[in-house]
């Protein structure tokens, strides 16, 4: 008898037209309008992955203008740097470049 009566009244509930408008606007929010609560969430997303992707390009910034302070004002780390990078040599010494893995 209880579960007669609980499901007389959600069928009462759902019966209601403001129920049912509410809930159509609901949906009609959540999934189809152009500013959607889904879309919104995606941006959200974005803005966070782009803040992060933000941080990550001004520590190496930050890293890089370091490196080039060092290079300006220091010989032998320009020179250093030079036979790393570029295989620059002095003249009589011979480069020899080993490659790891196959």
């Amino acid at each position: 008898m209880k579960g007669k009566c609980t499901l007389l009244i959600v069928v009462k509930i759902l019966k209601n037209k403001f129920f049912i408008v509410g809930t159509l606007f609901a949906v009609w929010i959540i999934v189809f309008d152009q500013s959607s609560l889904i879309d919104w969430t995606k941006a959200k997303i974005d803005v966070a992955r782009q803040k992060d992707e933000k941080k990550f390009y001004e520590k190496e910034i930050a890293r890089t203008r370091g490196k080039l302070s060092e290079l300006k004002s220091n010989r032998d780390s320009l020179e250093k740097f030079a036979r790393e990078q570029y295989f620059y040599l002095e003249d009589g010494e011979d480069i020899f470049i080993v490659e790891e893995g196959f």
